[in-house]
Order: structure tokens, then sequence, then C-alpha cells
């Protein structure tokens, strides 16, 4: 798995419309998550990641919980503009390696299927287990890891098949916030 990536809400995996409250609780679970003898720490990053994720954590949360700085990151921020999220597609057929708006594992077997590429090759070359993959897949929500690591793990999935890593996660992301269960805090 490689280093929590992206902009400050990303790395606590929080929405940038989170309240200050929201941000201690992000940090407090990221804390948990990559403290010592936690499982990031020793199964799943290498320990120049964990530093590195650990410095991006608290990074992140120096400037989020200070309503200033925050106030300032946003405006530097490359925000799209309030846009309304696209209806729910009703059972539409999408073009051969094109995904609809939202992303559901489905969509993403299929991409995968049509251009040839197995889960034990998108598994060996991401170093992600195999059954992460078809959980994603299958959409089994409950059996995905915290959203800090499904996010690095639909990233990998996308890079693999040729998809664009961030809207790919996004899309997958924002449908499980939507939908009634969404993956479990095992930070907690």
């Amino acid at each position: 798995m490689q280093n929590v990536r992206g902009d400050h809400y990303e790395v606590l995996g929080i929405e940038p419309s989170a309240s200050g409250d929201e941000v201690e609780e992000a940090y407090r679970r990221c804390v948990v998550l990559y403290g010592e003898g936690s499982l990031a720490t020793y199964s799943l990053l290498e320990p120049e990641e964990v530093e590195a994720v650990r410095a991006r954590v608290h990074e992140a949360y120096s400037v989020l919980r200070d309503p200033d700085r925050r106030r300032e990151y946003d405006a530097a921020l490359p925000f799209e503009a309030d846009t309304p999220e696209p209806p729910e597609p009703d059972d539409v057929r999408a073009e051969p390696g094109v995904l609809p708006e939202p992303v559901t594992g489905a969509d993403l077997r299929r991409v995968r299927e049509e251009r040839g590429v197995t889960l034990k090759e998108i598994a060996k070359a991401s170093k992600i287990g195999v059954r992460f993959f078809e959980y994603i897949e299958a959409d089994r929500h409950a059996d995905l890891p915290a959203v800090v690591y499904l996010r690095g793990f639909l990233q990998e999935y996308a890079r693999a098949v040729g998809l664009d890593p961030q809207r790919t996660a996004g899309s997958y992301l924002a449908r499980m916030a939507r939908g009634a269960s969404g993956p479990r805090d095992r930070s907690a």
C-alpha cells in the first residue's frame, strides 16, 4: 500500500464540509490507525511509509483544526464549483471501458474483465490481498477496511485497469457514503 496522498481532507478521510469536531475525530482515528503496534504499522506499510503518513496526518490536522489556516488552505484548493450530483442511472448499460457515475463494484469488474486483467494480477502488483478486491467488486461494504485504506485500494485497482485513480475512488466512496452501509472503521 502506498502513502496517504491527496489534500488534507483526503489524508484524514473527511469531506471539506467537515466540522471541527469531525476533524478532531478523524485525527484521533488516524493516530490510532498509524500508532505503534497497529495493523498498518506492522503489516501494510514499511516503517518509512508509516513515518511519512504520520507526518501527513499531523500536517493535515494542524491546518484543519485552526479556522484561519483552514480558510487560507481552502482558498488555495482547486475545489469544483458546487454542482449537483448526477442522477443515479436506471440500470443503463455503460459503453465498453467507460464507467458510469457513481461507480459500483459491478462496473469495476466489467471494465477489468473487458481489459483482461485478473484480480491476482492487481493483488500481486499492489501487494493488497485479492479478497479486498473481491469485496470491492461484490460491493461487500461491511467487509471493507477503513476509508483511509479503501481509498488506496481503489486507486491501486483503478491504476491496474487503466482508470483515473482519484475519480474512480472518489466516485465509489461517494456512492458508499450515500448508501445505507459503509466501510467499518476498524481503528476505533
